[in-house]
């Protein structure tokens, strides 16, 4: 089963915005964000589902998983 993925704004340099991954079991979003080649500290906010998860968290096949870039506003 697969995770739906997608990256936001800048995070997206060089890659893709949509991708699927193949997973068969619970996978550390931690992991992914290495499977991917993104950096940790570049990314500002995880979404798994809509809710807002950490990269300690894990993300189930099936599931819905975005990375946003740090965001300012005023």
């Amino acid at each position: 089963m697969n995770i739906d993925i997608e990256v936001f704004g800048q995070l997206i340099q060089n890659k893709q915005r949509r991708r699927a991954l193949e997973v068969m079991n619970p996978t550390l979003i931690r992991d992914v964000v290495n499977m991917l080649g993104l950096k940790e500290e570049e990314i500002g906010l995880i979404t798994v589902d809509g809710v807002q998860s950490e990269p300690e968290d894990l993300v189930h096949p099936g599931s819905r998983l975005c990375f946003f870039p740090p965001m300012s506003g005023g």
